[in-house]
């Protein structure tokens, strides 16, 4: 008798679980407190080439830093083009209708969640870099993948650009002037 009982008070919480979870639109990403996971419900937003959305999540991808989504560069022609866009088009290129999974570091000074993200075994963050889509940032294991990228002139490195750090507070600035 008190298998059956156990067995019924399991399948009742568990009941009650799925109810609660279906009730408060509890998805798959936020059940982890370690980790942030895309679902069916729940895909992820590009907002620029080093930040997403996933669900409520704001996250920032660490250790890289890629243009602002209205930043311009130049070209190996010296032709202007929109780099941030460019860069924000890859990283979509990268996870679109792709699971995606974020490790939480820590939470930034905007309050958003500093993650590396992966499709599958793949780091995002580490191919936005050895791509030259973004460049790294602060600590960062990512020292190396720059340097390839420079060295063959992908993404960013094929011309001129201004730090995307340095836009951001010329940006600053001339709200200020």
């Amino acid at each position: 008798m008190s298998k059956i009982y156990t067995l019924n008070n399991s399948l009742f919480f568990l009941l009650l679980l799925i109810l609660a979870c279906a009730f408060f639109t509890c998805t798959a990403e936020e059940i982890s407190t370690n980790e942030i996971k895309t679902t069916a419900l729940t895909p992820a937003k590009v907002i620029d080439g080093d930040s997403l959305e996933i669900g409520s999540h704001r996250i920032r991808l660490m250790g890289i830093d890629a243009p602002e989504y209205v930043q311009q560069c130049k070209d190996k022609h010296k032709k202007i083009y929109p780099c941030g866009i460019t860069s924000a088009k890859y990283l979509q290129g990268l996870i679109s209708n792709q699971q995606i999974t974020c490790r939480i570091h820590k939470k930034d000074q905007y309050d958003r969640d500093l993650c590396t993200c992966y499709v599958g075994n793949t780091d995002i963050n580490r191919e936005m870099v050895l791509s030259g889509h973004a460049i790294t940032y602060l600590e960062t294991p990512y020292r190396q993948e720059q340097t390839e990228a420079k060295q063959h002139r992908r993404g960013l490195w094929q011309g001129r650009f201004m730090q995307p750090r340095l836009f951001r507070r010329l940006k600053e600035q001339q709200k200020l002037n």
